[in-house]
């Protein structure tokens, strides 16, 4: 045998039932499988693309929203990915939903409680949550394995903001980064309890002000990755969630993306690239420190959100 796996009783390796409930839940040695990413990409983004994190490569086709929309923001669990708001080019309320597991368009979930675009994104295995937006600082969530209306949940912590596309989360908290106020980006980072309601609180903030970066995460540390800021960004920062704390400085994109799309398995995460003319993908793990290196290319520039059935290592780990 190669790894040694806690509680495991089993010499010849075969899983027991009652260890497979047991570790699953409770052990960050659990085997996993592939772990699929999905963006929305091109000006009207009503192509959603996917991509296997664990393999470099290009993005593939994998199905369509129900309407054209970009500068959405997207959560999901193990088994559904979500794109929540946009604009098309009316800002809007929609909700859309689909299976990972198979290639197909989504369908309708429900709505959020007012019209919004630019906003960010977070969750855990159960719950989803999209934060702000241009020229509001709600905060909604919605039950994932459901479907239905969002709920309020509470403000963000920075008024009237454009967050688009900041998912960090582990099990337990949310954070959002890359505020746009009414006047220049600015450098805050919001968190909440996920399981909770209320208004976000003060975490820290960004190495430089900046909006619409892609966030990722492990289980343990969120990361940024590229934004707005009087032009283009090209900057990796990371955060420790449990704790709070200004951002440190992980390492720069390939090259400069305005709002890139960001996925994650626990170990490494990817940002599919937007900047006039490019479209690439980018790759970085988690757990280290450096610049990204080349992942693929994606069909057409990423203006929107993207999420993985791995996030964060999300119901896989504790």
């Amino acid at each position: 045998m190669g790894k040694s796996y806690p509680d495991r009783t089993n010499s010849s390796g075969v899983w027991k039932i009652n260890e497979i409930s047991k570790n699953k839940v409770t052990h960050k040695n659990w085997p996993r499988g592939s772990t699929k990413g999905l963006f929305a990409i091109g000006s009207t983004a009503v192509t959603v693309e996917q991509l296997i994190i664990e393999t470099a490569g290009n993005s593939t086709d994998f199905g369509d929203l129900t309407d054209g929309r970009n500068m959405n923001c997207s959560v999901g669990n193990t088994t559904r990915s979500i794109f929540l708001g946009g604009a098309s080019p009316g800002v809007v309320n929609i909700i859309d939903f689909v299976q990972f597991a198979t290639a197909a368009d989504y369908s309708d979930f429900g709505d959020l409680t007012a019209a919004r675009r630019l906003c960010g994104s977070a969750g855990n295995d159960t719950r989803g949550m999209a934060a702000a937006g241009i020229s509001s600082n709600v905060i909604d969530f919605i039950t994932l394995a459901s479907t239905g209306n969002a709920t309020d949940f509470g403000n963000t912590h920075a008024s009237a903001a454009g967050v688009q596309n900041s998912q960090c989360n582990s099990n337990t908290r949310a954070l959002f980064a890359g505020f746009n106020t009414p006047g220049p980006a600015v450098n805050v980072i919001d968190f909440v309890e996920i399981s909770s309601t209320g208004n976000a609180i003060d975490f820290g903030n960004l190495t430089v002000a900046r909006s619409q970066p892609a966030g990722i995460c492990s289980s343990t540390r969120g990361i940024w990755a590229g934004g707005t800021a009087s032009g283009t960004n090209g900057e990796i920062d990371y955060v420790t969630i449990a704790s709070h704390g200004n951002a440190t400085d992980f390492g720069d994109l390939t090259a400069v993306s305005q709002h890139p799309a960001g996925m994650s398995s626990e170990k490494r995460g990817v940002f599919a690239g937007c900047n006039p003319g490019t479209a690439v993908i980018d790759q970085i793990i988690i757990a280290s420190l450096g610049n990204s290196v080349d992942f693929g290319d994606c069909t057409s520039c990423a203006q929107s959100a993207g999420g993985s059935n791995g996030h964060g290592g999300l119901a896989l780990t504790s």
